[in-house]
């Protein structure tokens, strides 16, 4: 009961916006020590006060919900992708923010729990399904504390925790289990209709080329370290010297080189509500507070389909073939590969999905071909395709679509000298003998020159 009335009173200080609150002698004492501070380092951003300055110290700690296993890294590492990102011979340009394009959610608060963790990772589910899938969605973050038993709930927890309960479990809707602050609430999520569903997380190191590269895939669920006065920021490029402890998780979702005097600074997205800090985001200066330990970005499914059919369109060895593979879904562009089965011989299937070239010849083939979705975002997709080709007129050996003297003298090179030979079979079995010889060079000049019947079909 009293953890009940704690947690209440704590949820509702929080979720009161600057200008209800009562005057604070104590908040306003520590505010003032943290713009002196400002000033005589000569620092580059400003302190106002907010409702988690308001709150005490002890409730402040229980903001700090992150909480890294101690094999954290181990876990880390196993997640990492070799190539991915690709920060090999790339330029960034020197600003970037998901929010110019409307792409991240609106900020929300955590309350009076230590549920980082849970917000940061349900931030960057919601981003990416925005960016990718076009729609914006209010996912649950009450299902991760209700549902997530091998969570640790406002004690504390880690992003991978509510990654594991969105791959296995999937993701509701806000309005099915509205946010209440609280590890105690129960689980109804089965009650609830899937959103969506994550499908796996990708580790990203913390150096700036590479959390660069992963943000213009999409925002990233980093950990970094809050000292004291972090809590008092109102706007600016923050910054902090030291290597403590991790502590808290929020959404990196841009960069601006030209920030902290040309030192550069990530632009993030905290879980303290709209009335902190700069209308519930903040700049942290490179280097700063651990910024960017434990960085991951979120994979999704992207529903990748071939929008044709099992069965291609029938070509013909005197043709030129050209067809496009096309998908619906995920993220263009997408990669195309035969990884199973055999093309028509003559055929190239390219990495954009065209597939082109001149039969060499005739016959049914099958072949499995899988698209991959540019930035990972989407495991792969592929499907099994039969082409026929059917062969060419009997007789008309260079695919010209006429029998005349030049087919008769591409039968003689190709059968008396070191000629190509035809496309197809029919091309040179003009009496249906199943031999190219020259039994039918006699039987096509006899059909040219003479009355001789025309050659078979097959």
């Amino acid at each position: 009961m009293l953890k009940i009335i704690i947690v209440t009173t704590l949820v509702l200080v929080f979720f009161v916006p600057q200008y209800l609150m009562a005057d604070n002698p104590r908040a306003q004492k520590e505010l003032e020590n943290i713009r002196n501070k400002i000033e005589d380092e000569g620092l580059h951003w400003t302190a106002s006060m907010n409702p988690v300055l308001e709150m005490t110290p002890e409730e402040r700690q229980g903001l700090l919900g992150l909480k890294m296993p101690e094999n954290w890294r181990e876990i880390w590492e196993a997640h990492l992708v070799d190539g991915f990102p690709n920060t090999t011979d790339k330029h960034y340009p020197s600003s970037f923010n998901w929010e110019d394009s409307g792409k991240v959610t609106s900020v929300k608060s955590q309350g009076g729990c230590g549920s980082c963790w849970d917000f940061c990772a349900t931030a960057a589910l919601e981003a990416t399904y925005m960016i990718y899938r076009g729609r914006e969605l209010d996912i649950s973050e009450q299902s991760v504390l209700s549902c997530a038993a091998y969570g640790w709930g406002c004690d504390g927890g880690w992003m991978t925790d509510a990654y594991g309960h969105y791959m296995y479990m999937g993701a509701v809707a806000e309005e099915c289990m509205p946010y209440q602050a609280s590890d105690m609430v129960p689980c109804t999520q089965s009650e609830c209709n899937n959103l969506t569903r994550l499908n796996d997380w990708i580790s990203i190191a913390s150096d700036v080329r590479s959390l660069k590269a992963a943000v213009m895939v999409s925002p990233v669920a980093v950990a970094f370290t809050v000292y004291g006065d972090f809590y008092g920021y109102g706007d600016g490029c923050y910054s902090h010297a030291g290597t403590g402890d991790l502590n808290h998780g929020v959404l990196l979702v841009g960069w601006d080189d030209d920030m902290c005097e040309g030192h550069g600074a990530w632009r993030a997205k905290n879980s303290w509500g709209s009335w902190w800090g700069d209308d519930g985001y903040f700049w942290m200066e490179y280097g700063s507070a651990n910024f960017g330990e434990g960085a991951s970005i979120v994979l999704i499914n992207n529903l990748l389909n071939f929008t044709t059919g099992p069965i291609l369109l029938a070509g013909n060895v005197c043709e030129e073939y050209d067809y496009q593979f096309e998908v619906t879904g995920g993220v263009p562009p997408h990669t195309f590969a035969v990884i199973d089965g055999e093309l028509p011989p003559g055929l190239i299937l390219e990495e954009d999905g065209q597939l082109h070239g001149s039969f060499e010849a005739d016959g049914t083939y099958q072949f499995q071909v899988r698209v991959n979705d540019s930035p990972y975002l989407c495991a792969y997709y592929f499907d099994d395709f039969t082409m026929s080709v059917e062969s060419g007129d009997n007789g008309d050996a260079n695919c010209d679509g006429e029998l005349n003297l030049a087919d008769i003298l591409y039968l003689i090179e190709y059968i008396y000298g070191a000629g190509n030979p035809p496309r197809s079979m029919g091309g040179c079995d003009c009496d249906c003998s199943y031999t190219c010889d020259l039994g039918d060079i006699l039987y096509l000049i006899s059909h040219i020159y003479g009355e001789g019947p025309i050659p078979c079909a097959y």
